[in-house]
């Protein structure tokens, strides 16, 4: 596994979910496809972002915005930093994800790069197919140099 480096700019996010209080992503995603559509200025059609902040409770399920101007009720904004991320395109079924996961962590940390400010987040799009074994998705961490 070869991870990218890539130079993000800021992302906002609405969804359902929160970063900070506990929350079951199993239990998110059915609730914001229900209601994606009530995101008016969403981004990109194709795709769907899950975000944690690790270290802190929570889950945000959600859609990149042009703005935060209106978020819908029960949902929520978040922003993702701006800057460098270490990627991977995790293949296999979604429960296999933390494998993926902790292979990213080591590469960072045997190629001198520490996580920064620690937010992880994931990018489905018409590749991921749940549990199926040709199932994809993309997975970023915020990264600086050790």
């Amino acid at each position: 596994m070869q991870p990218i480096l890539v130079d993000f700019p800021e992302y906002k996010i609405i969804g359902i979910g929160n970063i900070g209080k506990p929350t079951n992503p199993g239990d998110v995603w059915p609730a914001l496809f229900t209601r994606i559509n009530e995101v008016t200025d969403r981004i990109n059609h194709h795709e769907t972002i899950g975000l944690i902040k690790r270290n802190e409770p929570g889950y945000l399920a959600g859609v990149k915005t042009e703005s935060l101007s209106e978020v819908p009720e029960g949902m929520f904004m978040y922003k993702i930093p701006a800057g460098q991320y270490a990627g991977v395109t995790h293949r296999g079924p979604i429960s296999k994800i933390n494998e993926s996961f902790e292979k990213l962590i080591y590469w960072l940390s045997t190629n001198n790069y520490e996580e920064f400010d620690i937010v992880c987040f994931e990018v489905y799009d018409e590749r991921f197919k749940g549990e199926e074994d040709e199932s994809e998705l993309d997975m970023f961490i915020q990264i600086k140099p050790a």
